[in-house]
């Protein structure tokens, strides 16, 4: 705990800077902006460079430049929302009733059978609606006894492995809107202060926890219709300094400073606008998805006329929001994942994408071979960012090291 809240008080120190007054560019010219912490060198001096040139004293916060942040695995390391899923279903801290949560479950959720990693121990392929019957049985179980189960009991440990099972297998096989839904669903019913501290008390608990993966597997004595199951899940969550610095210099020279992420805004903000986590945005600031709140508690249903902010939803959620204020795209975009990939490229505007270097294929792996093309170009579109996922720590160099492994490397394929 000690060692937390050294951290915390680091991260926070930097926020004094946002409330000075920006200095022209000439006067920053040369000068470092940014604490080295674990940067890569030559990012770091390319940000920085990036600021000197941009930096604006115009007193309309609207005629400034600005900068777009995901959230998870960007400006921290680890996913807020899917731990948050990890607590709630280690403690039964749901909201729902059996009725309501066998709706959340099924809401949207195509029918049909997984296969491919999406089987059980035994190699049997899972029907959904075989998978979703266990849900519903194990949470009417638990919901029916009084106070809180204990961590032992296999109708919990049969729900959580059911459920990280589920939201996996949704999440690979289909939209991304449905999984995005999905997972936040399983929050309804809680009302704004208690999802905000139920948010809190799961970043507190995971970033005191070390970083690693366990399994969570259905106990024997209750396979269900679905059979017993098993996943990995990651544990851990960890504050990222570089990043809070870096947001402190943007905001101190007039540049402002968004968030842009997949998980329910709500449980973003809570970490991006607490001081004590270091970040300390404004509400305003930090965009994701957005729900439905009746009565005053979170619902099932999609707010209207607001985009599923992951992919091309993030690039729409920017245009309906900070294009029409600023009347122009982001300066900087900064991302992890395949998600990110439409909004750190989407926008002419962009003069600069920094990636956290995760050693992902796919879309984000294509942008990352140009930032590795471009390592000793002097005006690059993308640059990396190198991270130690065994510490959940930035590294001082464009490698990565994947979890589990000790030596660093560029570009994947991650080693099995």
């Amino acid at each position: 705990m000690t060692a937390l809240l050294t951290r915390r008080t680091a991260l926070a120190s930097g926020l004094a800077a946002c409330m000075a007054p920006a200095l022209p560019s000439s006067a920053r010219a040369g000068t470092p902006v940014l604490a080295p912490l674990k940067w890569a060198p030559r990012t770091r001096r390319v940000i920085e460079g990036l600021i000197a040139t941009h930096a604006s004293t115009d007193p309309d916060p609207a005629r400034r430049p600005y900068a777009v942040f995901d959230w998870d695995n960007t400006c921290i390391a680890g996913d807020c929302e899917e731990t948050l899923l990890h607590y709630t279903a280690s403690h039964f801290l749901f909201a729902l009733s059996p009725h309501d949560f066998a709706r959340a479950t099924a809401l949207d959720v195509p029918a049909r059978t997984f296969g491919g990693e999406f089987r059980t121990v035994e190699g049997h392929r899972v029907r959904f609606a075989d998978l979703h019957a266990d849900l519903c049985a194990d949470y009417a179980l638990l919901a029916a006894r009084p106070g809180a189960p204990a961590a032992d009991d296999p109708a919990l440990l049969s729900l959580r492995s059911k459920l990280v099972f589920a939201y996996d297998a949704i999440t690979a096989t289909c939209d991304g809107d449905v999984s995005c839904r999905w997972i936040i669903r399983l929050l309804a019913g809680h009302d704004a202060a208690g999802l905000a501290a139920l948010a809190r008390a799961s970043n507190t608990w995971h970033l005191g926890q070390g970083i690693g993966r366990e399994t969570w597997a259905t106990p024997a004595t209750r396979p269900g219709r679905a059979g017993i199951v098993a996943r990995p899940v990651l544990t851990g969550l960890r504050l990222t300094p570089e990043i809070a610095d870096l947001q402190s210099a943007l905001r101190a020279a007039g540049i402002e400073v968004y968030v842009c992420s997949a998980s329910l805004e709500e449980v973003v903000a809570v970490f991006a606008t607490d001081p004590d986590y270091g970040y300390g945005l404004p509400r305003a600031n930090v965009l994701g998805v957005r729900m439905q709140w009746p009565g005053g508690r979170l619902g099932l249903n999609a707010a209207p006329h607001w985009p599923v902010t992951y992919r091309e939803g993030k690039v729409r959620a920017i245009r309906n929001t900070q294009l029409r204020r600023h009347g122009h795209g982001p300066l900087l975009v900064c991302g992890d994942s395949s998600g990110d990939f439409a909004m750190l490229g989407g926008f002419a505007d962009t003069k600069l994408g920094l990636i956290v270097n995760r050693l992902l294929p796919g879309p984000i792996g294509t942008l990352s071979a140009q930032a590795i093309a471009q390592m000793s170009a002097p005006d690059p579109r993308f640059v990396l960012q190198g991270r130690d996922d065994n510490t959940g720590e930035w590294r001082p160099s464009e490698q990565s090291i994947p979890l589990g492994h000790s030596l660093p490397q560029l570009s994947g394929p991650v080693p099995a």
